[in-house]
């Protein structure tokens, strides 16, 4: 797994490239083979992209996640401006001094008159000055003190994880990760499929262009025939105007199906995630094989296949993991928790004490003793959602076994339908050629023309939507074993 999310890493970093605004795109290239289409559809698929981006937002939360087991540290610059003696805080009999608990301007007010209070200057100054001062000079809270105070204080704590939380949170968040990147498979293997369906099926409808243009020159030339027939007096006007008729309706197939092609790249294109103007020109299709090898369909050793590749199945394993770790999780929220914390102060003119630097050592076990209920309720939901998740494991075992089984009845559909169509257009071919000789002889009308043109049509149109359908079934079978 850990060469899985490398891989898928490296691939983001690859494939997450700037992209240039519509005013300077280049001009847009052609596209022409399915390697072509699908590396685009890699590079452009809006779902890839936003998949890539959901699990980089994984991967940072899990960075948080972890960042709790790093030392925090904080740093914090205060600014104190101290009241003096005048101002309430003790001295020169000014009421209000109990307001705060401070000792030493006390201390100072209960001096008597004229004695030495502390060896302070201004005691020594009113011994030798005849009339006797208030002491508030003396006895203020002020007296001596810096009454700016500037402190610098720096924070280190560290959380030690004592029950485990972010360990099992870490836990959780690797296999959310997980998810991300199979997920990721899972939409890269929507993605190629659907791909490859597009592809086979815009040359289903240039191949049906092609049917459609071929019954449009032999309506022109049986019309041809008609009126030449007509013209000689062999024929009736009823059969230059089925003539007409034919020829019209077989040039409404053709336009549809001109349209219909044109439809069909832009569709291509858009699913790629490119431009839908983009200029789509496959090669022309392959002579298709009377007789295609129908591969070996073992149910059972499909199904086990499915299984054990699908991205999905193994999504559903990590969902009840992680159900049972969040069991864990919620059940730690009464654990206790224990930190420990280093901080240091410095103050260039202290107050109250002599250093102007001190520092302390914490360490603080908390105990919770009651929550409400709410981690119980908590552990009691994720037991639900480990009963959910066993649920989903088997629905999506159903759902795989499901999707095997029905590509394979696909499979033998489309292969047994193109086996029967190539000879039924043989006959088709055969049986309009007759029809033209005998209307030619004047044995026969021009209704059982029509027919037979009609009939061949049919055929090479049944041809081609046997052959796509099988390869499409094939690329639906590849998708549901889990092939990329």
């Amino acid at each position: 797994m850990r060469h899985q999310k490398k891989t898928f890493f490296l691939l983001l970093g690859v494939t997450f490239l700037p992209l240039v605004s519509w005013s300077q795109q280049q001009p847009l290239t052609p596209i022409r083979t399915l390697e072509e289409a699908l590396k685009l559809a890699q590079e452009k698929s809006p779902s890839l992209r936003q998949s890539k981006e959901r699990a980089l937002k994984t991967q940072q939360t899990i960075n948080q996640i972890l960042a709790g087991r790093k030392p925090q540290a904080s740093v914090r610059a205060s600014y104190t401006r101290l009241l003096n003696g005048g101002s309430g805080f003790g001295g020169g009999g000014v009421a209000g001094g109990g307001a705060v608990q401070n000792p030493f301007p006390v201390l100072l007010q209960n001096a008597p008159p004229g004695a030495q209070p502390v060896q302070l200057p201004a005691a020594s100054r009113a011994e030798a000055t005849p009339t006797p001062t208030p002491p508030a000079s003396s006895g203020g809270f002020g007296s001596g003190i810096d009454l700016n105070q500037q402190s610098v204080s720096l924070s280190i704590s560290q959380n030690l994880d004592l029950a485990g939380v972010i360990k099992l949170a870490n836990q959780l968040g690797d296999l959310e990760l997980e998810v991300q990147v199979l997920d990721y498979q899972r939409l890269l293997m929507d993605t190629k499929y659907t791909v490859r369906s597009g592809y086979y099926g815009l040359l289903r409808t240039e191949s049906l262009l092609k049917v459609s243009a071929a019954a449009v020159a032999q309506s022109e030339e049986a019309l041809k025939v008609a009126r030449s027939q007509f013209n000689a007096g062999t024929v009736a006007q009823f059969d230059v105007l089925r003539a007409q008729t034919q020829l019209a309706n077989n040039q409404q197939s053709l336009i549809s199906a001109r349209n219909q092609v044109q439809l069909s790249k832009n569709a291509f294109a858009n699913s790629l995630g490119v431009d839908p103007g983009t200029p789509v020109e496959l090669a022309a299709p392959t002579q298709m094989k009377e007789k295609d090898p129908l591969p070996t369909l073992d149910e059972a050793k499909l199904i086990t296949t499915a299984l054990a590749a699908r991205p999905e199945a193994r999504q559903t394993e990590i969902s009840l993991t992680k159900a049972a770790k969040n069991i864990q999780l919620y059940g730690k929220g009464l654990a206790p928790s224990l930190a420990a914390v280093l901080s240091s102060t410095y103050n260039p003119n202290p107050a109250f004490i002599s250093n102007s630097t001190t520092g302390s050592l914490s360490v603080a076990l908390t105990v919770p003793l009651s929550d409400g209920g709410s981690s119980k309720a908590q552990a009691e939901a994720a037991r639900s959602d480990q009963r959910a998740a066993e649920i989903q494991k088997e629905q999506f075992q159903h759902g795989i076994k499901a999707e095997v089984q029905q590509a394979i009845i696909a499979v033998k559909d489309a292969h047994e339908r193109a086996q029967t169509a190539w000879g039924a257009v043989d006959q088709a071919r055969e049986a309009y050629r007759i029809a033209q000789v005998r209307f030619r002889e004047g044995v026969d009308t021009q209704l059982s023309v029509n027919d037979a043109q009609t009939a061949l049509t049919q055929s090479e149109t049944n041809i081609v939507n046997a052959r796509y359908d099988y390869l499409t079934a094939l690329a639906r079978l590849d998708r549901a074993l889990g092939k990329e």
